[in-house]
């Protein structure tokens, strides 16, 4: 298992700027932090400007690797699926001079239950992106959100049942699976073949926590599922704010006492290097 840490957090400190205009801080802050890997953003990699030269020589410089790109894949609409699918692969070649392995993408959600025929094509736009990925050297993962859980995670579980490990794997956000009602360990299980990152996150009472600990959902108990079904993967820090989370330390000591809790508790379990 590696350990990279998530965007999100930073994105929410430094504002959606944090790959252009704050790239060095947050790569001097990840390494800092103690993190060799990060998840970068997809969505600005647009073009060859002059910030992605930028970009690269910031993680070079602070000794930060990348390790893939999150983005939202509009693949259900068969007249947008092609064009979705187009833009995506050609913003991910930029992603392999700087060493990453996936692209970590979630269905875009429309605000409402996404008809039969909608998860059909988007089955189908996701095999064809996961397939276009691989030629790149790059791994196609399916993230979730809360949308994707609803109905006993029905969009989720209809992309993985109707497309191939080869082409698609899966992302388990076990914070997000604990308050969709649903069992972390029991979808780690189920599709331990295919799993490729489980993000990690956690909450007390409801609400996120300002760095990754004992609560909910319960990392002991995540990590002796990992352990169990010889999860070799990725562990992803992806820590969240919001209205009533605690504010005790700063960024970069958030990061770096969840790397550590990580280190301790799924170390235990499997083999995670230094």
């Amino acid at each position: 298992m590696r350990i990279c840490s998530g965007f999100y957090r930073w994105s929410q400190h430094y504002g959606w700027h944090f790959l252009t205009a704050r790239i060095d801080e947050v790569a001097a802050g990840l390494a800092q932090a103690g993190y060799t890997y990060f998840e970068g953003l997809l969505d600005p990699l647009e073009g060859e400007g002059d910030w992605s030269s930028r970009w690269h020589a910031a993680l070079d410089r602070h000794g930060v690797r990348l390790a893939g790109a999150y983005v939202h894949a509009l693949l259900h609409e068969p007249s947008m699926q092609a064009q979705s699918i187009e833009a995506i692969v050609a913003r991910a070649r930029l992603l392999r001079p700087m060493g990453a392995e996936f692209v970590n993408a979630n269905p875009q959600p429309i605000g409402e239950r996404k008809t039969d025929e909608m998860l059909a094509v988007q089955a189908e736009g996701y095999a064809l992106l996961g397939a276009a990925l691989r030629g790149e050297g790059l791994r196609l993962v399916v993230h979730h959100h809360l949308p994707e859980l609803a109905e006993n995670g029905r969009e989720l579980r209809h992309l993985l049942e109707h497309t191939d490990a080869g082409d698609v794997g899966l992302t388990v956000d076990a914070d997000w699976m604990c308050r969709g009602g649903q069992d972390a360990g029991a979808w780690i299980r189920e599709f331990a073949s295919r799993l490729e990152i489980v993000e990690l996150r956690s909450s007390y009472e409801g609400v996120w926590k300002e760095t990754l600990g004992d609560g909910e959902p319960d990392c002991q108990a995540l990590a002796r599922t990992l352990g169990e079904v010889s999860f070799d993967g990725w562990l992803m820090v992806e820590l969240a704010r919001e209205e009533g989370t605690p504010h005790t330390v700063d960024l970069i000591q958030a990061h770096g006492h969840s790397l550590a809790y990580v280190r301790d508790v799924f170390g235990r379990h499997g083999h995670i290097p230094a």
